[in-house]
């Protein structure tokens, strides 16, 4: 049995990568909207353009990927921490560390969950002896 309510944007507790469906798994988005500014198309269109530019050229959009897999720690970048262990390339049977952002995890072919799942725990251990730092997945496992 279901209940549907509305929820404004004050009880969505909105922040950084969080919000009050990250805090409750049980609710699910079924509709929204959005009030949005209107400004000159031709802006937008220049703002997209740039974004994607930057994204493409950064990011391994030519492999399948799930995006950024670490949440950057305080006063650093996962990727960095994680190319300065010469850890691009790497790889657990096809699931590697992309060569072009370290913070991504890229299917080479039949990578398996599991293959992941050990390639994201080797990578967290050797950042942790390395600097001591946790990394934390921005991602979620769901077994």
């Amino acid at each position: 049995n279901y209940n549907i309510v509305t929820l404004t944007k004050d009880k969505l507790n909105f922040g950084y990568r969080t919000s009050i469906f990250k805090e409750n798994k049980k609710l699910i988005v079924i509709s929204t909207t959005f009030i949005l500014n209107l400004t000159k198309p031709e802006i937008v269109k220049d703002k997209i353009i740039e974004y994607k530019k930057v994204r493409l050229n950064k990011q391994p959009y030519d492999m399948p990927n799930a995006g950024s897999v670490f949440k950057n720690p305080i006063n650093n970048f996962a990727g960095k921490l994680i190319e300065s262990l010469s850890l691009r390339g790497y790889n657990i049977g096809d699931a590697m560390v992309s060569k072009k952002h370290a913070n991504f995890i890229v299917n080479k072919g039949n990578a398996t969950g599991k293959e992941i799942v050990k390639l994201i725990e080797y990578i967290k251990e050797k950042v942790k002896n390395k600097y001591d730092i946790d990394l934390e997945l921005e991602q979620e496992i769901i077994d």
